[in-house]
């Protein structure tokens, strides 16, 4: 885990500890990331997403046994207000026609777009500063 003193809590689930300790590396150098947390299967990702509440998870679209799919509904239903990636390494969309992802707000691919995350990273704090400043939560 990574932390700075201010910022927003990023959880990234990925079956692969390379892609997530790249992700952590790319999002703790952006202003607006106090913390990436890291896990690879529904067990702990679903426990940090409870128990951290970030506010942005990256989802790997090919977690093992379509827990993908099941972790996405799950966190959802906890809190629909949360954007959720969803990281492909697919070309084109025959990912997504294999499994459900309609409920995802954003869609990359994790080894071609992966220079826009901090981008993406940038507008979600924004909104939530929009948000919070207003004070809607």
């Amino acid at each position: 885990m990574h932390l700075k003193i201010l910022g927003m809590k990023v959880l990234i689930i990925d079956s692969s500890i390379e892609i997530i300790e790249r992700l952590q590396q790319a999002l703790c150098e952006t202003e607006e990331v106090v913390a990436a947390y890291g896990a690879v299967a529904y067990k702990d990702g679903f426990a940090f997403f409870r128990d951290v509440k970030p506010a942005l998870v990256l989802l790997d679209s090919g977690l093992p046994g379509g827990e993908s799919v099941r972790l996405l509904q799950d966190i959802k239903k906890m809190n629909r207000k949360t954007p959720v990636a969803i990281m492909h390494s697919g070309t084109g969309g025959e990912w997504q026609q294999e499994n459900d992802f309609s409920v995802a707000d954003l869609f990359f691919d994790k080894y071609h777009d992966f220079e826009k995350l901090p981008g993406v990273v940038k507008v979600i704090a924004a909104e939530m500063k929009e948000v919070t400043s207003d004070g809607v939560l």
